[in-house]
């Protein structure tokens, strides 16, 4: 296996003698602790690089400085240190010296005026003896866009079923274009999110060309959104060299770890209580409970720009406050397991209909329909056939959702 030539972790306090001569070397002064420091370490435990960030008075945060060894300048080492900043700090800022100015346009920075950069920093330059020949220039961090992708759009049984000769799962079998994996989708912006890890989801991440994943969530556990959680393992021993964050509710975790016990080191836990909120990448990702099994959440992810996209592709009927709360949402991506009523099991699932009808409740923009069974119909019917008649009378309001389909949030 062709592992990674580093990778980046925290600072400690055995880095900082090196740290220390690194910076100096670089005539960018000393520093004592390794707080907000962020180094390239090969396999061999070798030190490459380092990035400090820090907050400052206005509230964003600053390269304060970037470096690596002359040895390994022009081997993406800085740039690979830039990238890991911009997925913990979206609006990052900096100050560079003028003959270091293309390196930062080429990381994505964007120039910006003096007035967009903290007073200290500001004074700092002023002060700084070499101003006047070392052509400073301010940079800032493009906001990223966000994508979400399907990977996964089917319930359970996949499309085709092994075991199932409906209509729509011999189509399936005959167009590999009509097949549906089970449910899951993926948030790319600057850093990549896992939301559930169906038994597809290597095949599923192989397809959307997926190298690394910085987070994992998951809705709950149920066998086709957590049955390819053993995947990861790989990812983490074999790759990362460091745990994966994973977020869901207390009763998930614990299921999924009681499953998958053999793991538990690969993980950075963070349990999450209903209605909890995590800022990620820019993103206001919420936890909202919603009724199908223990601890079962959908995510309502909000991005910069303000716009609302709620995923939960498991549910019945949405409580009040929930529903008080996806008020004029602008994406909703909700089970619609069942196209026909009264279903096996339809009283912990959505039909289509339901879905249709609580989204125009919502005042929701876009109604997107996942986690559909063709599987549960007539002999001679093919659900999705009927599926696309009847969301054709919304005028592109109610989408149905395919693998690999991409939304922009």
């Amino acid at each position: 296996m062709i592992t990674p030539a580093w990778h980046i972790r925290n600072a400690t306090l055995a880095d900082m003698p090196l740290i220390r001569q690194l910076f100096e070397e670089q005539g960018m002064g000393t520093v004592e602790v390794p707080k907000g420091i962020r180094v390239a370490i090969t396999p061999d435990n070798i030190m490459l690089g380092a990035l400090r960030c820090e907050e400052l008075s206005d509230g964003a945060w600053y390269v304060r400085p970037v470096v690596v060894f002359d040895s390994v300048r022009g081997t993406g080492v800085g740039r690979a240190l830039m990238k890991d900043a911009l997925k913990l700090h979206p609006d990052l800022r900096l100050v560079a010296e003028g003959y270091c100015a293309g390196f930062y346009d080429a990381c994505g920075m964007q120039r910006c005026s003096w007035d967009e950069i903290a007073y200290e920093q500001r004074h700092e330059c002023d002060v700084c003896p070499g101003r006047q020949t070392c052509g400073a220039q301010p940079f800032r961090s493009v906001p990223p866009k966000h994508t979400l992708t399907f990977l996964g759009t089917t319930s359970g049984c996949g499309v085709p079923a092994f075991f199932c000769h409906c209509k729509a799962c011999e189509a399936a079998r005959k167009d590999p274009s009509l097949r549906r994996g089970c449910s899951g989708v993926l948030i790319q912006g600057n850093s990549t999110i896992l939301v559930d890890t169906p038994p597809d989801v290597r095949h599923q991440l192989i397809r959307e060309d997926v190298s690394d994943l910085d987070h994992v969530f998951l809705t709950h556990a149920h066998y086709d959104h957590l049955g390819g959680f053993g995947e990861l393992e790989y990812l983490v021993r074999l790759y990362r060299e460091s745990a994966l964050p994973f977020h869901a509710s207390v009763y998930a975790m614990g299921e999924a770890l009681r499953e998958f016990h053999y793991m538990d080191d690969c993980f950075a836990c963070d349990p999450m209580e209903e209605w909890e909120v995590r800022e990620l990448d820019g993103l206001s990702i919420q936890a909202v409970p919603v009724e199908h099994c223990p601890g079962c959440f959908g995510y309502l992810i909000t991005s910069p720009s303000g716009r609302r996209t709620f995923y939960a592709p498991d549910t019945a009927a949405l409580k009040p406050e929930v529903r008080e709360l996806l008020a004029g949402v602008d994406n909703l991506i909700m089970d619609a397991t069942f196209l026909a009523e009264g279903a096996s099991h339809s009283q912990n699932h959505h039909s289509v209909r339901q879905t249709v009808e609580e989204g125009m409740e919502l005042g929701a923009g876009t109604i997107y329909l996942t986690h559909f069974a063709p599987h549960i119909c007539r002999p001679e019917e093919n659900a999705e056939e009927l599926l696309e008649e009847y969301v054709a009378q919304f005028g592109g309001r109610v989408v149905i959702a395919r693998d690999g389909m991409k939304v922009e949030l």
